[in-house]
């Protein structure tokens, strides 16, 4: 499951990644996120992965297809995630964006809220 929000002027948007990513849920997020970018002015992506269980193959392929794309667009990522090896793979997160990211573990999920806002 995905799920995202954002506030009205403010350049974040936040996704909760929970479970299995399937492909609908995937390309539907990243439909939105692209209207949210070109419209809004989003640049800034705050991920909150808990329970990660997998991906399907088909969202994989969606996911650099149309997800790589998309990073282009973005300027900071905050990745903050429950299991310490979604932490670790996170960090290779620099090859796929030149968005400045960081990473945190779910207890320090304020201090990535508040990275993510600072200008």
């Amino acid at each position: 499951m995905i799920h995202w929000t954002t506030q009205p002027g403010s350049p974040v948007v936040e996704i909760t990644v929970e479970g299995t990513v399937t492909n609908p849920d995937l390309e539907q997020v990243i439909t939105a996120l692209h209207s949210s970018f070109d419209q809004d002015g989003k640049t800034r992506i705050l991920e909150i992965i808990r329970h990660f269980t997998g991906m399907e193959l088909a969202a994989l392929w969606t996911d650099i297809r149309l997800g790589v794309p998309l990073a282009r667009k973005v300027r900071r990522v905050a990745i903050v995630a429950d299991q310490a090896w979604i932490r670790q793979l996170a960090e290779l997160g620099h090859l796929f964006t030149r968005a400045e990211m960081k990473v945190f573990a779910l207890g320090d999920l304020e201090a990535a809220r508040a990275w993510i806002a600072a200008v």
